[in-house]
């Protein structure tokens, strides 16, 4: 994080001038929300914001609109995906999904995202069936988050009890793994994502 501030100041004067922000995305390995905007004050929110990336949240153990909502007041940009997440023996299961097929409650997250994030795109990023645990009952886990916020864990936690285990949808191609299959699969993804979006969330290009 500190590296990365410095870079920034380094070409703070070119952004400026230039009247573009450098937008950081919340990092899906071991930057949480919170961190992200000690970066973004220590660097300077006048030229650099956030990438709110919704399934990034999932993967640092944070529910998605506790961590926009942490991140909307330095919002530059987006990249959106759902995420099914429930509880394990140890802590709980993410899965990336298609926007509609997780636990994220859509209606809301753009509700508090329009009104505080005027006139911030929203971005597709799908990277459907990506699976990981998270052991978040074991010692060991810490370890990669040491200053970890309960009260963000708490917000988690209470997210992964609402969810189920993930099933793909039964339209999904499937196979034997090929680059093929991988290309329609991703095809697949995108356009169920993309018709969720403009059909049940109203989003798209306006007319008029």
């Amino acid at each position: 994080i500190e590296k990365t501030v410095e870079v920034c100041k380094k070409v703070k004067n070119q952004y400026l001038d230039a009247g573009v922000k450098i937008a950081v995305e919340n990092h899906a390995g071991d930057m949480q929300a919170w961190e992200l905007v000690e970066l973004i004050e220590a660097a300077g929110k006048d030229y650099v914001g956030a990438t709110i990336d919704a399934g990034n949240a999932t993967w640092t153990v944070e529910d998605p609109f506790v961590s926009m909502r942490q991140l909307a007041p330095y919002a530059a940009s987006t990249g959106i995906r759902d995420s099914a997440v429930w509880e394990i023996e140890n802590g709980a299961r993410v899965v990336w999904t298609n926007v509609g097929d997780g636990n994220v409650d859509w209606e809301a997250y753009l509700d508090f995202f329009e009104e505080h994030c005027p006139g911030v795109p929203i971005q597709l990023e799908t990277i459907s069936g990506a699976d990981r645990p998270f052991a978040y009952l074991e010692q060991d886990f810490w370890k990669t988050y040491p200053q970890g916020r309960a009260s963000d864990l708490a917000a988690f936690v209470a997210f992964a009890k609402k969810g189920k285990p993930y099933t793909p949808p039964t339209n999904r191609p499937t196979g034997e793994n090929s680059e093929s299959l991988t290309q329609q699969q991703q095809r697949f993804d995108l356009e169920e994502s993309l018709r969720y979006c403009k059909e049940r969330l109203g989003l798209g290009i306006k007319e008029g």
